[in-house]
């Protein structure tokens, strides 16, 4: 209960620090004065404000989003899509400590492992920003640039009417996600079909944190119980599992606490559709690669 609570305070305190952010950060035309010669013509300029600001926190980039997107500068599409672009710039910044822990626990299975997360990513940020260029060039010219206009009072509506939907949905995760993984554990451990125990093991150890799985992919790879393909694929696998409930237990918060409840379930079904279907394919690949190998 007390990491219950603890989490939704923090979650509160990044909404609102975020808000507050977005608010400033629109009144004073920001994006305007720093993005006008950054980024592409064909992105809206608080879309790339958002994706600078998100390198530090893509909590704060979503906050501008939001509240471009209630200030009528983008339209819903390209806010859902938007904030599919806000992962990568983080995840820049943190991936060679990745890269390094991967291939320091498992060797090279780690590194192939550790790219394919970073091609992932790459990917659907790809994939986001052409969409974004596309809702925005279907926009009318007449909406583009609006005049703004501060309203404390509609801030503070904003906050009494999405913080209540943001604090729902992180219990639910906060409290499902244990069962959840406790689920994928009991399904794949034990199981020696194409994979033997140990790969296994590692895909149930992935579910609950990388660092776990690694290091049973690199002791299994040492005692010669996993090949290198195997660990591959088994790391993979683990990741793509535990990447389901990630997405319920870190981002539903964030997003029903900054979009409206219909935009928020769609950022979070387009964030989890994107992302499954290249963790997929990311299988299909490996386990192709694996069965060539047997």
């Amino acid at each position: 209960m007390n990491g219950l609570i603890r989490g939704e305070i923090y979650l509160t305190v990044d909404i609102i620090l975020g808000m507050i952010f977005a608010e400033l950060v629109m009144k004073f035309r920001i994006a305007d004065i720093l993005m006008r010669h950054v980024i592409p013509k064909d992105i809206p300029l608080v879309t790339g404000l958002a994706v600078a600001v998100s390198a530090g926190s893509s909590k704060a980039g979503a906050a501008i989003i939001s509240s471009a997107l209630a200030k009528n500068e983008i339209d819903e599409r390209t806010a859902i899509w938007s904030v599919l672009m806000l992962p990568l710039p983080s995840y820049l910044r943190r991936w060679p400590s990745t890269l390094a822990l991967s291939v320091s626990m498992a060797g090279s299975a780690g590194g192939i492992f550790a790219l394919s997360l970073l091609v992932r990513s790459v990917i659907r940020f790809m994939i986001a920003m052409m969409f974004v260029r596309r809702s925005n060039s279907e926009r009318s010219p007449q909406t583009q640039t609006v005049s703004i206009k501060i309203n404390p009072s509609d801030t503070v509506r904003r906050f009494m009417k999405l913080l209540p939907m943001a604090w729902l949905f992180f219990a639910l995760a906060y409290m499902l996600s244990p069962l959840i993984n406790r689920i994928f554990r009991e399904i794949f451990a034990g199981r020696d079909t194409f994979l033997p125990l140990a790969g296994w093991s590692v895909a149930a150890g992935s579910i609950a944190h990388i660092s776990a799985a690694l290091s049973l992919a690199g002791g299994a790879l040492s005692s010669g119980e996993l090949t290198v393909l195997q660990a591959l694929f088994a790391l993979i696998l683990g990741s793509g599992l535990g990447t389901a409930t990630r997405i319920l237990r870190q981002d539903a918060g964030y997003y029903y606490g900054l979009f409206p409840k219909g935009i928020a379930s769609k950022m979070l079904m387009m964030n989890f559709a994107t992302m499954m279907t290249l963790i997929l394919l990311n299988l299909i690949f490996a386990g192709l690669a694996l069965s060539l190998s047997l």
